[in-house]
């Protein structure tokens, strides 16, 4: 019966254009006795029940990419989604710049329609519905429906966990009041949009510095709101980002008229009352450096947490932070249980070994999907989750912020060792129009080369360069590989010497013990321990009123490039530079830094040293600390 079923299914799915190009499921189309009418309608039910029967959680990025791949892989299994909200699979990416008006369609936010995943993949999808217990024994799920409250029970052999997380919400006093959102849902979003359209409101508070309240202060500044606060906890704004190359940021938000409250947080939402303009629509923002800002609307991104009580209830493996722990198949402690996307644990693809961590992006959330699906279905050779890189980027008016793989700050946290360098290379060849910098730090295993990470700040290119280092790190190149690289040149496209080959030239002199750099961070820090350096500056007179370089050591020696060759003689005998003693070379970028610091190693300083990005880098860590 079974074998006279598939073979009649698989023939109605191949030719549906005879069926009206629906595609019911399977049962009913036994008991109409469209497919195969000479089976009786009693063994329908024996031969449905034979069928897998997989549950999915969550209709999002990882819940419809496992069910439209375990689809294309089988048409013997009865696949059903549950999907708490209204929507499933939508973009939640580009809420924000359909609130912003650049995304113009509400229907473009919506990538797959339940009817659309009913008719294309025979899938049953269930929008509104909240699954409430799981019983792991009886491995069924128990799901309330949000308009009636009734419960229904349901059977799975393989169950999957894509629920996600919500936006974290702080204790802090009146943070549920009237005219406050969050931003991740098709909800979120209908909400905002008719506050505005009703309040029209004039200023513009956001909690939180990420990708989601940078990304909508940004909209919001854009569409003509007068007044958008920012107000982070944290020193900085985009925390993938360290804090000299958040910098960047920081001056693109204040030039383009965000008012920015680094290092500053909510105390409490009040009541609005009369203040220097109008009372507020939604609240009086108070920070905690006693400060008061008027909000007519408040959008709450600071941060999320995983939506893990469920799988905590039932028993499952979480990690210390909450999210659900998976093996490389994406299934967790419970073998029929699997789970993908936003809650769950991972290994850490920068770091290696037993390194694990949570990273909440679509990239990693789709392909996690795909891995359950292939093990559910039991493929040949099913493909395995190896890890997440963490490549993302941000566009911040003018200018866009990349990053992959983990920040310096993460490396001092776990004590390993590294070397920041930096490079300031233009995106395409710098004598065809509109050369313009992409500023660049990777970081790196000085003793054996690994690729820890690399961030990347420009108007142009930035993306490009990241999304090459992600590649060379899940292909296990060493840093210095990277100065091998074939890349794509033409004029206006590149240079024959990429960033990324720059970046991996400069790394494999310091690998192979041709040179050693310090970052201007680190040049600072000697100065204020006391140990003797002294900075020789090889720019040209000219650039001397561009920046110096005062504020990072207080013995400086002035020569141009092109006369230290003929001058160094005279430098050692008047006692400008010592031998013996520790001296760093800068230029603008470093570029010139590097070829003097060489000169300087050929001719009795083996010492010598290059500040890596020199004045360009030391010019954005001059800025940190005085950020408010």
């Amino acid at each position: 019966v079974a074998r006279h079923v598939s073979r009649y299914h698989r023939r109605w799915v191949g030719g549906r254009r005879q069926y009206g190009g629906a595609a019911p499921p399977l049962e009913r189309g036994l008991i109409k006795g469209s497919i195969a009418p000479s089976i009786p309608p009693e063994f329908v039910a024996v031969v449905v029940s034979a069928m897998s029967r997989v549950i999915i959680v969550g209709g999002s990025a990882a819940g419809a990419s496992t069910a439209a791949r375990l689809r294309r892989l089988s048409e013997d299994v009865r696949i059903t989604i549950f999907e708490k909200s209204g929507y499933v699979s939508f973009a939640n990416c580009g809420l924000p710049y359909y609130l912003g008006g650049e995304i113009q369609l509400w229907s473009a936010l919506t990538v797959a329609k339940p009817e659309m995943l009913r008719s294309r993949f025979n899938l049953n999808v269930h929008t509104g519905m909240e699954v409430v217990s799981i019983d792991r024994a009886a491995k069924t799920i128990t799901v309330r429906e949000a308009a009636s409250g009734a419960e229904t029970t349901h059977e799975y052999d393989d169950l999957v966990l894509t629920m996600g997380c919500d936006a974290l919400m702080p204790p802090i006093p009146g943070i549920n009041r009237s005219g406050h959102f969050t931003l991740r849902s098709m909800e979120d979003t209908s909400g905002i949009e008719e506050w505005m359209a009703t309040k029209h409101p004039n200023r513009v508070v956001v909690c939180g510095g990420g990708f989601i309240g940078l990304e909508f202060a940004e909209q919001m500044k854009m569409k003509g709101i007068p007044e958008v606060h920012v107000v982070e906890l944290a020193p900085q704004v985009m925390a993938p980002l360290d804090q000299e190359m958040a910098q960047y940021l920081h001056e693109e938000l204040r030039r383009s008229g965000i008012k920015l409250h680094l290092s500053d947080g909510v105390s409490a939402f009040q009541e609005p009352v009369a203040g220097h303009g109008p009372i507020a629509s939604a609240s009086d923002v108070v920070l905690k450096s006693g400060a008061t800002l008027q909000a007519d609307l408040v959008v709450l991104s600071m941060g999320i947490r995983p939506c893990t009580k469920m799988a905590k209830d039932i028993g499952l493996e979480l990690a210390p932070t909450g999210h659900v722990k998976v093996n490389e198949c994406m299934r967790t402690s419970d073998e029929h249980i699997y789970a993908a996307g936003d809650a769950v644990e991972v290994r850490n693809t920068a770091l290696g070994g037993d390194h694990v961590w949570a990273v909440a992006l679509g990239g990693p959330a789709n392909r996690q999907g795909r891995v359950c699906a292939d093990q559910i279905a039991k493929t040949p050779s099913p493909s395995v989750y190896k890890g997440t890189v963490g490549a993302s980027v941000v566009k911040i008016f003018s200018l866009t912020a990349a990053s992959v793989g983990v920040n310096e700050r993460t490396l001092k946290q776990k004590g390993l060792p590294y070397k920041a360098v930096y490079n300031h290379a233009t995106q395409h060849a710098g004598y065809y129009p509109n050369a313009m910098p992409v500023h660049l730090k990777l970081l790196f295993d000085p003793a054996s080369g690994m690729i820890y990470g690399g961030q990347a700040v420009g108007k142009d290119g930035v993306e490009k360069r990241m999304d090459v280092l992600s590649t060379a790190m899940q292909a296990g190149m060493k840093a210095n590989d990277l100065a091998d690289l074939e890349l794509c040149y033409a004029p206006p496209y590149g240079s024959a010497r990429d960033p990324i080959n720059q970046a991996g030239m400069i790394a494999g002199n310091i690998t192979l013990g041709l040179m050693d750099s310090v970052t201007p961070m680190e040049l600072a820090d000697m100065e204020k321990a006391g140990t003797p350096v002294t900075l020789l500056d090889v720019r040209e007179k000219g650039e001397v009123e561009t920046g110096t370089f005062s504020c990072y050591a207080s013995s400086q020696v002035f020569c141009p490039l092109g006369e230290l060759r003929e001058k160094l003689p005279a430098l050692v005998s008047e006692g400008k530079l010592v031998k013996g003693t520790q001296v760093i070379v800068a230029c603008r970028s470093g570029q010139r830094a590097h070829v003097g610091a060489r000169m300087l190693r050929l001719c009795g300083f083996p010492d010598a040293k290059l500040l890596s990005g020199s004045l360009l880098t030391a010019m954005v860590c001059d800025g940190i600390g005085q950020d408010v």
